[in-house]
């Protein structure tokens, strides 16, 4: 659930004299979300990392009779490089102007990632992600012996890709090498 495959400028919400509108972009959410659960979705994933979106979500969810509705948040999603390969799939890598540092976790802050995951909790959320998940098992980890809620670990295009390519290249065995990304995931 995000906006970033719907807008000229691949952001995730909307932007206003060039910076993102956190409230007008839960509004499009809500109604998304909504939307979604009139469609008979068990469960929606806000990815756009909005102030509040949870909270926001669980309230619209809620008071449009959809409580049964689960929200598996994104809540610890970093600024990575490794999104790359997605962004060209979806095609907003050329329309995509700026970056995302200012709504996602920068790499360095592990701290930010747990404080986030929190939040989300407290407003509502049933599971959280951590995403891209091989290069932050640290808070996988962390996440996941706190026992709060159920982690979600979320492999993403460029960790694929980077064993895709090696595979390609006769580096290493593609089928050994994702079994060992996953099995060290769930380890984490």
């Amino acid at each position: 659930l995000c906006l970033c495959s719907y807008t000229s400028h691949g952001h995730c919400g909307v932007l206003k004299n060039n910076k993102l509108d956190n409230d007008e972009t839960l509004l499009i959410m809500n109604k998304i979300a909504c939307s979604y659960a009139v469609a008979g979705v068990d469960c929606v994933a806000p990815s756009g990392m909005m102030d509040g979106t949870v909270q926001s979500l669980r309230r619209a969810l809620d008071s449009d009779g959809h409580s049964s509705v689960s929200i598996m948040a994104y809540s610890s999603k970093f600024a990575s490089s490794l999104y790359g390969p997605f962004r060209e799939a979806s095609g907003v890598s050329h329309s995509f102007k700026g970056d995302r540092k200012g709504y996602q976790i920068a790499p360095t802050q592990f701290k930010e990632g747990l404080t986030e995951a929190a939040l989300d909790f407290e407003e509502g959320a049933d599971f959280v992600i951590v995403k891209p998940a091989l290069w932050y098992m640290d808070i996988i980890k962390t996440l996941s012996e706190e026992g709060v809620l159920p982690v979600v670990k979320y492999h993403v295009s460029g960790e694929y890709s980077m064993i895709k390519a090696a595979s390609e290249a006769e580096m290493l065995d593609e089928t050994l090498a994702m079994r060992e990304a996953m099995l060290c995931l769930k380890r984490a």
